[in-house]
């Protein structure tokens, strides 16, 4: 099903992709094609064989397909990877990649001439003796003629990476079967439609961008825009013009992004633009702010954007991409609960509802729901002994069905998923996630509180770092949503906050957010704020601040390298510190 489009190419639909000089070029299935062809001669020339696992470091959209589509052809598994642009130091961008290649193990990495460099330096350091391939190189060689490698349902489609929010990366082996399966899940839960466009600013190496927009558009042969993250950040009514000058209607995006879109674009950006057709507009791979979707409405609903078009989302590598979604036209219900710091088993009470868009509601305790299980998608809830709770109860979301990978990919090898209870009892089963991600099912639909990994509990309840973070973007500055990284831990036995801000808020700023944080926390928490420089907050190649990174950071030796401590005192010895 993916690569029919390569057996009979249309001419009339393709790639539409944003130029360096600003410009809009297309690429029809049929130009893609060709280069494809020529790209699987070149994997071949290399004795690139079924089973081999190719890397891919590419930040061109068009190379980044060629590269992708033509190892699947010959039965390669793919294995796409951040490039430098998506990491800001280089030292750190090859500590990072090399830790992945550890992993991985790939029998070649396809890249580009901008990228050699660093490519090489990651190789040595993971001490792996792949070869090396500039995709451009497929330009000057023939193209190959034959038929793409007939794959099985159980062989591997590709392997991609977590994004690291919590830990080091760790490989996902997803089957032909789980990727066939999570499309199919995709185009029914969107209500896929012959003549929909598809348009994302999203990283192709993240299976946001890669499962969700490149390989379910490829997949139905329809028009894909396509502009990278950087020409968002810098230019995100570009992004608005595919729906209100170009037609498309679909789109998915962290919640970020539409803050994003609400704080940069202007209304008068908009003249012209008619957004009518655009009918999904999906939120995911972090907790929503209401508020910001909010604002977002405010500046698109204007010119023909409805808000039942919004549509959280929930899902992750593990599971190819698609774990729950609000169905299309359906509006994002939202809910307020009452007694914000949970435990697992208690149950949720909810004091008021209101709709994603349309109701710009602030403070802890508001969640969108990420809607109903996908189709072949099981989603359950499960309290500390992973016992099953009914609907309404907080504590751990778990996984299972036909698009749930097998297990992990480490250093070590292979590692099943775990669950605990009788999930992971159970011989010869299918593979079960406990996810890592606490949140509730009501009336069936998932809401998503944050990492289990990323809180803190104080008296037996959660303190979730999203909540803080959302909390702290609302205390007035020009730093915007993505500035910030809230981290919990307990350095002996004694409880800590700490707050790393990108730039220079206001001087009032810090008091006010130390008293945030107390407040969700129910109790007088030491609270250090740390102030760096932009680009100071280590984040995985999707964008989430590596929390975990940060917070041993502070172990090895309180205050980081290159931060300033502005608000709060170290308050023990060292010799506390372990």
């Amino acid at each position: 099903m993916l690569l029919n489009w390569l057996l009979m190419p249309n001419t009339e639909t393709g790639l539409c992709i944003l130029g360096r000089d600003g410009d809009w070029r297309r690429h029809s299935y049929a130009d893609i094609a060709a280069a494809v062809r020529r790209a699987i001669w070149l994997l071949r020339d290399r004795d690139v064989c079924a089973e081999d696992r190719v890397a891919i470091v590419l930040a061109d959209p068009l190379h980044f397909v060629t590269a992708f589509m033509a190892a699947l052809a010959v039965g390669a598994v793919p294995v796409p990877l951040a490039p430098p642009t998506a990491l800001r130091e280089a030292d750190r961008y090859v500590a990072h990649v090399a830790e992945t290649l550890r992993v991985a193990r790939p029998d070649l990495v396809c890249t580009g001439a901008g990228h050699r460099a660093e490519v090489l330096a990651a190789l040595a350091a993971a001490g792996c003796p792949a070869g090396v391939v500039d995709i451009a190189d497929a330009a000057h060689v023939p193209a190959d003629s034959g038929d793409p490698y007939r794959r099985k349902p159980s062989d591997s489609a590709l392997l991609q990476f977590t994004s690291g929010s919590s830990g080091t990366p760790k490989g996902v082996r997803v089957s032909w079967a789980n990727l066939t399966a999570n499309i199919a899940a995709i185009r029914s839960w969107m209500r896929w439609e012959d003549d929909d466009v598809f348009a994302s600013w999203l990283p192709l190496h993240h299976d946001m961008g890669l499962v969700g927009a490149l390989i379910t558009s490829f997949a139905a042969g329809t028009d894909l825009w396509l502009m990278t993250p950087r020409q968002f950040v810098r230019t995100p009514a570009r992004w608005l013009e595919c729906f209100g000058v170009h037609g498309a209607t679909i789109t998915t995006s962290p919640s970020f992004g539409y803050a994003h879109v609400a704080a940069r674009v202007r209304a008068g950006e908009l003249d012209g633009m008619d957004f009518s057709r655009w009918r999904v507009a999906i939120l995911g791979a972090e907790r929503i702010d209401p508020a910001a979707v909010a604002d977002f409405q405010a500046l698109v609903g204007r010119r023909g954007f409805d808000t039942s078009s919004l549509m959280g989302a929930y899902g992750l590598a593990e599971g190819t991409l698609l774990a729950t979604g609000v169905p299309a036209r359906a509006g994002s219900r939202l809910v307020k609960v009452v007694d914000w710091a949970l435990t697992a088993g208690s149950p949720v009470a909810i004091s008021q509802e209101g709709r994603l868009g349309r109701d710009a509601v602030q403070g802890a305790g508001w969640l969108a729901s990420c809607g109903r299980a996908a189709d072949g998608v099981a989603v359950t809830v499960v309290d500390d002994a992973g016992d099953e709770v009914p609907d309404g109860t907080f504590g751990e979301i778990r996984l299972s069905g036909d698009s749930l990978a097998a297990g992990y990919l480490t250093r070590d090898g292979s590692v099943p998923f775990s669950a605990r209870g009788s999930a992971a009892d159970a011989p010869g089963a299918d593979p079960v996630l406990d996810t890592g991600d606490a949140g509730f099912l009501l009336d069936g639909e998932l809401y998503v509180v944050g990492r289990i990994g990323d809180a803190l509990r104080v008296h037996g309840h959660g303190v979730y770092a999203e909540d803080v973070e959302a909390e702290l973007s609302r205390l007035g500055g020009e730093q915007g949503p993505a500035a910030y990284a809230a981290v919990f831990g307990t350095i002996g036995t004694r409880d800590l906050a700490a707050v790393f801000v990108e730039g220079d808020p206001p001087r009032t700023w810090s008091a006010k957010a130390e008293q945030r944080i107390r407040t969700a926390a129910s109790t007088d928490l030491p609270v250090l704020i740390f102030q760096g420089s932009k680009g100071s907050i280590a984040r995985t190649s999707s964008g989430k601040p590596r929390r975990r990174h940060l917070w041993l950071r502070l172990l090895d030796g309180g205050v980081p390298d290159g931060w300033r401590l502005v608000h709060g005192e170290w308050p023990w010895p060292a010799g506390e510190q372990s």
